[in-house]
């Protein structure tokens, strides 16, 4: 989630900034959009050319982000890079939030009009990253894990990141090497290269700039956001839809170290670890019956610390299927990647991560569709 006093917000105490969404009876959303380069340069603001459409982000795609935008100029289509923004104010407060940077398409648009309203799709900037690597790569043995994605990033023209130093001195123990294939990409070898070392996979924040840091279980993570159904502050929607599928979810982990360097077979906290969930929530083995489902999960890491890392972030995702919420709500910008928030209402009292969300643009400005995933404790 964006911090509530983040960069154009920062004259702003964390409370206006609350206050503004969470309260205001008299809300006015504008809609605005930048012209940028990579190194998040603003060219040009072309606002005045803005005519709607829709920023979203999943936070399990591969390219989390993605916009839909309706702009009235031409715009350097296939190499531009644009960065949408909202601004709300309450005729107090006036904040205005970042909507990340993205790749712009080659636009459709209608010969009939003129000047032509261009309709672009805009891509995560991981785009760039989301590319075939056309050849074999490989890391030595020695090399630091860390200091090998920045030069990948750099490689690439990426220069805005911020990268958490905690496993800087963490060393691949054995050479590895990706095969030329298709499936391939420098995103794919970025993102193991991170869960090598018990990283999350990178994204890109608000303004644009690349972000790898260690992957901390969601439920030991405080709620950044806490929505009620008290009318005095409510955001949400009456309509939530609520899915439960959980039919082939497993209960029973094993993950093994796919590259042992010892090339003895793994046992038990030596190049591998073995979880059961027996009695919590509905994927449980005690919930079952008794029916223990399992599953089986080869990974390359550095040492057995980031291997039980790598484990949990696979079992949480396979637990956090279960319970799939969609709501609407009034715009919430601060919202980003894997948002910690609480649920405290009539029909549901749960932690939760937001998983994906819709967030319309002026004049198209409605409200926001949100996804959550309750987190199974």
């Amino acid at each position: 989630m964006q911090p509530p006093t983040d960069g154009p917000r920062a004259a702003l105490a964390t409370a206006q900034v609350r206050t503004l969404l969470q309260e205001s009876e008299a809300l006015t959303v504008s809609g605005g959009l930048e012209i940028i380069d990579l190194a998040l340069n603003v060219i040009e603001d072309i606002s005045d050319h803005l005519a709607g459409g829709q920023v979203s982000r999943n936070s399990y795609a591969d390219l989390h982000g993605a916009a839909s935008l309706k702009v009235s100029r031409e715009l350097d289509w296939g190499a531009g890079l644009v960065r949408p923004y909202i601004v709300l104010a309450d005729g107090t407060v006036t904040a205005r939030f970042n909507l990340g940077v993205y790749h712009t398409s080659v636009p459709a648009y209608s010969t009939a009009e003129s000047p032509p309203m261009f309709e672009i799709e805009g891509y995560d900037l991981l785009l760039r990253l989301q590319q075939p690597v056309g050849d074999t790569y490989a890391i030595a043995a020695g090399a630091s894990y860390l200091e090998v994605v920045e030069q990948i990033l750099l490689a690439h023209g990426l220069t805005q990141y911020i990268i958490d130093p905690t496993s800087a001195s963490t060393v691949a123990p054995t050479s590895r090497v990706w095969a030329m294939e298709d499936t391939v990409t420098w995103l794919s070898i970025v993102n193991d290269l991170l869960a090598s070392i018990g990283y999350a996979g990178i994204w890109a924040d608000w303004d644009g700039r690349l972000r790898c840091h260690p992957y901390q279980l969601p439920a030991e993570r405080a709620a950044e956001w806490t929505y009620t159904d008290d009318q005095a502050t409510t955001m949400l929607g009456v309509d939530r839809q609520v899915v439960h599928d959980y039919f082939a979810a497993p209960n029973k982990w094993v993950v093994y170290r796919s590259n042992n360097i010892d090339a003895a077979a793994p046992v038990d906290g030596d190049g591998m670890w073995t979880w059961v969930n027996q009695s919590v929530g509905e994927t449980s083995v005690d919930a079952r019956g008794g029916l223990v489902i399992p599953k089986v999960v080869g990974v390359d890491t550095a040492d057995q610390a980031s291997l039980i890392v790598q484990a949990q972030q696979i079992i949480q995702a396979d637990m956090d299927i279960p319970t799939v919420v969609t709501v609407t709500s009034a715009p919430n910008p601060l919202h980003w990647h894997y948002d910690r928030i609480y649920v405290a209402t009539a029909d549901l009292l749960a932690d939760a991560q937001v998983t994906s969300w819709t967030l319309p643009l002026p004049p198209d400005a409605g409200e926001m569709t949100q996804e959550w995933r309750v987190i199974a404790r």
